[in-house]
């Protein structure tokens, strides 16, 4: 059984056509060709491209992914065709364990079955090495809480051999138990057409595709595949799947900047869809393929189109050109549907779909009305959770906005602190009275400003919250605001931010492996968002324009608000204020320990772990008659660390509203990969950097914008030895970092004077605002 492996690629996908290369290397048989459909040069002659396999490169008139693919189909020459997008891969026993399958007759349509990720390459590969067992895979995708589904692990030739001589086993279970397959034929055939309908991982008799003269279709961009799959399902009797996956589905977890094809922001994607569909069902002669696929069309309008359609649903609906030319291609198409799965609807969705059968109209209202109920559905189902932003989008949206209201958040709610807390302190004492407002807080949050004039604190997701989210003109958020957020015209959104990145952020990251899958499109979306976003130096300036895609235009150089009380005339009368609030004696010195998370180590999406690895009973022992440890973890962090152990000299300050005030207080800074460092260089005080997982966090969790063993203004400390030996000796490390510190401070502090509030809030506020 000879492989032909089908790979479209555009010249932009090279660099993924070239790991599909390994990829196809290290599969357990080589008994394939390999069919590139690309109209870019490939020297098939290099070095590189001689392999243990044939490598046929095909050109193809136009651009459609349906183009390529026939073209491929032409060269092909194996017994079996095998599609494989350039930006996917196959696990090492892919082919040969559908070569091992008996019988596979002529009028199957195989699968390699699918496994979705966004995880990249690297991982993938990565986790395969490190998993033995071949039945498993390790967690790729999907959420991090779900658990491995173990199946019966395949028999191998030996553990077969050890079956007893006496058993009776037919050669087709003998072959089933070593090659876990799942067969549908007859009434079962469609139970999973959901699957059938894929293109990738399909397994297809060439001499049953080229008899027919089966071809994908070229004209249409988004959706070539159905006309050809359907065909195939008509002309095959049963569909084989792998019991386990083994073709891996990379999705884009980047859909700004490389987005798959599905990802393609289209406005007209559904009549591209529906036209597909049509053509598809209007050569469906089988009255069961008819049935299936009239089901999972009518399943696909009824989930998702109505959404699309609906006006004021909610707040990120797509956008669809030319409804009306829309609504007459469902019309033309409902007429070929099947009365049968018409019937199988809901009662309101067919009631929709019957007028429009009947004539091409557009029932905006019914739309909106089973739109309506599946949200108003959904909040009942889940207890009233979810009635509140119900409430939003229905009705708060369209109230009037509030001229002199301004609405603040600091990190999701977690506390009274950062810009927001110094641009509100400034416009209350500068601008009394001449505004409302309103605080976004968690519930148990303490030291918010409710009692102070003119100022309300909200519950985040509460009805005011919602109500305030809406209405208010001004908003000032130092992290993003909800992805539902509408952004109302004539409001204004500032984005403080909270840090000069160190880390690799958003765009900048090759993988997110612990966020939403989507988090880059979403963040792209809310930062077209803001009217302005607040920046500390030149620094971050370069970095937001490419990490963000943040137009440099709309930033403030001005400094953050935040940092104005360290550079302030009475920062050591606050700071003996503060520890003497804390009950800190003011005879000792204090060592502010404030590491950041760690990306691979986590619960849930933004839920991170956090394991102490400083040795806080040597600090005490060796330092505790001089200094006091204060630590504080990153508000991401929701492990409560237990420090009740280190009597007097740990305070666990991590719950502390405003981390700069701890900044005064302290003499010494240890962090790690946190942007901490950046600010507290502003009081000229020694840091140090416990970077204990240096390496791996480099290298394989984020990566640096700078060069940590250049650039910073301090020593790079990888043990409990050398983080004691440095604070024993902090005079000799203050005299070594003297020079990168200056450099340092010039570089990443030139904008703090103290000033940058008032700089922050000229250029937000406009003057008819303040007066």
């Amino acid at each position: 059984m000879k492989f032909s492996i089908i790979t479209p690629c555009q010249p932009a996908e090279l660099s993924q056509l070239l790991e599909l290369r390994h990829n196809l290397i290290n599969q357990s048989t080589h008994n394939f060709e390999w069919v590139i459909a690309l109209n870019a040069p490939l020297d098939l002659t290099a070095p590189d491209w001689q392999l243990p396999f044939a490598v046929h490169q095909v050109s193809f008139a136009g651009t459609t992914l349906g183009a390529a693919r026939n073209a491929a189909l032409a060269a092909a020459t194996g017994d079996w065709l095998v599609f494989v997008d350039s930006d996917d891969y196959l696990t090492a026993n892919a082919l040969a364990e559908i070569a091992a399958i008996h019988p596979l007759a002529t009028d199957t349509l195989a699968d390699l079955y699918q496994y979705p990720t966004y995880e990249p390459h690297t991982s993938f590969v990565a986790s395969q090495d490190q998993t033995p067992i071949a039945d498993s895979l390790p967690k790729w995708g999907g959420p991090k809480r779900r658990q491995l589904k173990n199946r019966a692990v395949n028999l191998s030739e030996a553990m077969l051999s050890q079956l007893s001589t006496d058993l009776q086993v037919a050669p087709t279970a003998i072959n089933w138990l070593q090659h876990k397959y799942v067969r549908c034929t007859g009434d079962d055939r469609w139970d999973q057409f959901n699957r059938q309908l894929k293109i990738t991982g399909k397994v297809i008799n060439r001499h049953l595709v080229q008899d027919n003269q089966l071809t994908f279709d070229t004209t249409n961009v988004l959706y070539p595949d159905y006309t050809f799959l359907t065909q195939v399902m008509a002309r095959t009797t049963s569909y084989l799947r792998l019991a386990d996956p083994t073709y891996i589905r990379v999705k884009h977890n980047d859909p700004i900047n490389q987005p798959s094809v599905h990802q393609l922001e289209v406005p007209d994607r559904w009549q591209q869809r529906i036209a597909a569909w049509h053509t598809s069902i209007a050569d469906i002669n089988d009255a069961d393929l008819h049935l299936a696929f009239s089901r999972y069309c009518l399943n696909r309008i009824h989930r998702f189109l109505y959404m699309a359609l609906a006006t004021g649903a909610t707040a990120d609906e797509p956008s669809i050109t030319d409804v009306p030319q829309l609504i007459v291609q469902l019309h033309n198409f409902l007429q070929l549907v099947d009365e049968e799965a018409l019937g199988e609807i809901s009662m309101l969705s067919r009631h929709i779909l019957n007028r429009i059968r009947q004539q091409p109209v557009y029932p905006h209202r019914a739309i909106n009305r089973i739109v309506h109920l599946r949200q108003l559905g959904r909040v009942i189902k889940h207890r009233g959770r979810g009635i509140t932003r119900l409430s939003y989008m229905w009705w708060f949206t369209k109230l009037p906005i509030k001229p002199k209201t301004i609405l603040y958040e600091s990190f999701l709610g977690r506390n009274f602190s950062d810009s927001p807390k110094a641009i509100y302190n400034y416009l209350q004492t500068n601008y009394p009275g001449q505004f409302k407002h309103v605080w976004i807080s968690n519930p148990g949050v303490t030291g918010m400003p409710d009692k102070r004039p003119n100022t309300v604190v909200v519950k985040r997701f509460g009805w005011r919250y919602m109500y305030y989210l809406a209405t208010a003109k001004f908003q000032v958020i130092n992290m993003r605001q909800p992805k539902w957020f509408v952004k109302r015209p004539g409001t204004k959104f500032l984005a403080t931010w909270h840090g000069t990145p160190l880390k690799h952020l958003v765009f900048d990251m090759d993988n997110v492996a612990s966020a939403n899958p989507l988090y880059k499109q979403i963040f792209f979306q809310q930062s077209r968002q803001w009217d302005y976003l607040v920046t500390a130096n030149q620094f971050s300036v370069d970095v937001f324009e490419h990490a963000f895609m943040y137009p440099v235009e709309k930033m403030l150089k001005s400094g953050y608000p935040r940092n104005d009380i360290l550079s302030a005339p009475d920062r050591d009368a606050r700071a003996r204020q503060i520890k003497e609030q804390l009950g800190i004696p003011q005879g000792k010195k204090i060592i502010l320990y404030a590491p950041t998370w760690r990306d691979d180590d986590y619960y849930g999406v933004g839920d991170y772990k956090f394991t102490l690895k400083l040795d806080i009973n040597r600090l005490r022992r060796e330092l505790g008659d001089e200094y006091v440890l204060v630590l504080r973890t990153h508000y991401f962090i929701t492990e409560h660390l237990d420090t009740t152990g280190f009597g007097d000299f740990v305070y666990n300050e991590s719950s502390y509203d405003d981390i700069a005030e701890l900044y005064l207080i302290s003499d010494v800074l240890i962090t790690d990969y946190s942007s901490v460092f950046f600010d507290y260089a502003i009081l000229k005080r020694p840091i140090l950097y416990f970077v204990y997982d240096y390496e791996k966090y480099g290298s394989v969790l984020r990566g640096f914008y700078l060069n940590m063993e250049k650039d910073l203004p301090g020593p790079l400390l990888k043990t409990n030895d050398d983080v004691l030996a440095a604070l024993h000796n902090l005079p000799q490390v203050t005299r070594d970092y003297a020079t990168a510190y200056k450099t340092f401070s010039q570089r990443f502090n030139a904008w703090e004077d103290g000033h940058a509030t008032q700089r922050v809030v000229d250029a937000f506020f406009d003057q008819d605002d303040l007066n």
